[in-house]
């Protein structure tokens, strides 16, 4: 991931958890998404073989994304993508200097 260009990191990316929070009124709690940092980030494709491979597996939910290299991003956290909620599923690391991570987001339907 060395070589990925610095200004193709364009977009934002908001990562956070979920809390539970109580309706005061009438008692009920919902799952409410608690950011707690943002990143900029840059879109990445896949290659032909990668997308073979994942043929079969709920690839159409996926999004790929590339950032600066962050110890913060785990597969503990969720991400706000253009309005969209998605769970990190994975993280693909490099910690060397200058180096960027691709993140794996998998599409979460809702959280009631």
């Amino acid at each position: 991931m060395k070589n990925y260009n610095l200004n193709r990191l364009n977009k934002r990316v908001q990562f956070g958890t979920v809390k539970t929070v109580q309706n005061l009124i009438n008692g009920t709690t919902k799952q409410q998404f608690v950011p707690l940092f943002i990143v900029w980030y840059g879109e990445y494709t896949l290659t032909i073989s990668n997308t073979i491979s994942l043929a079969g597996t709920t690839a159409t939910t996926n999004e790929l994304i590339v950032v600066r290299h962050d110890d913060r991003i785990t597969t503990a956290l969720e991400a706000i993508l253009d309005g969209v909620t998605y769970k990190v599923a994975g993280v693909s690391s490099d910690s060397e200097l200058n180096a960027y991570d691709v993140v794996t987001l998998t599409k979460i339907n809702s959280h009631g």
